[in-house]
């Protein structure tokens, strides 16, 4: 049975605070930084370094504030997690990984039925910045990716949609998911980006299903970063 919701201070300081800066703040504020570095000490930087270190900088800003509102529903959440650790971890670690896998995979197909390429831009991206940079690509989308990504769109969009309805709830939760990673094509005008949809989509399902089915945030948590590790691992090494 499902029961996580979000305290009202929570609910504010997301709506208030971490939202703004997460869709619309963020990236300003972490190019500026970028950009200070780069004259502040004369630096020569190219195009994917510097969006490696974007991506970096964005990220541990979003999980600092993140994990700072959320600091007394995680440590409940742990505690709650090790009393079923077993079960937890394979739901996490395999079950949750094996669906990802799978709606992954029928997702593109379902693209791929509608004209889209193989991989979407934020994919192709993400392969270039491994090659580039792997060490930074593993902190920014193995570690704090999933941990920002779970907490803003399972533990607080999706649990805030429960309150009105389930169905609501997987369905508004997977679809803002997907979008998010598919904006930055479509706003730059890259319009057929939208086909690339629905792998995100119905990987947004099973992370709210696994997240709804434990009850604890860190499973779905847990599947995002495997999903994402054996991603990049197959970039790399595949």
């Amino acid at each position: 049975m499902f029961t996580r919701k979000l305290s009202k201070q929570a609910k504010l300081m997301m709506l208030f605070v971490f939202v703004p800066l997460y869709f619309f703040c963020g990236s300003i504020i972490a190019t500026a930084l970028i950009k200070f570095c780069v004259i502040q000490f004369s630096l020569v930087i190219d195009e994917t370094t510097a969006v490696a270190y974007l991506n970096l900088i964005l990220d541990s800003i979003y999980a600092i504030i993140i994990l700072c509102i959320f600091k007394d529903s995680l440590k409940e959440q742990f505690q709650d997690f090790l009393k079923d650790k077993k079960e937890n971890l394979l739901y996490g670690c395999v079950i949750g990984f094996v669906m990802l896998f799978a709606a992954g995979i029928i997702g593109g197909l379902i693209s791929m039925s509608f004209g889209a390429q193989s991989d979407s831009q934020n994919q192709i991206l993400i392969e270039n910045l491994a090659i580039a940079h792997p060490i930074i690509i593993v902190i920014t989308s193995v570690i704090l990716a999933p941990i920002v990504e779970e907490l803003l769109f399972r533990s607080t969009l999706f649990g805030w949609l429960y309150e009105v309805h389930p169905i609501v709830a997987h369905f508004g939760s997977a679809f803002l998911f997907g979008f998010v990673h598919v904006m930055d094509a479509i706003l730059s005008g890259n319009y057929q980006e939208w086909t690339q949809i629905f792998a995100y989509f119905l990987m947004g399902g099973v992370l709210s299903f696994i997240y709804e089915k434990r009850n604890n945030i860190y499973v779905p948590i847990l599947s995002h970063m495997m999903n994402n590790l054996i991603s990049i691992l197959l970039v790399l090494f595949g």
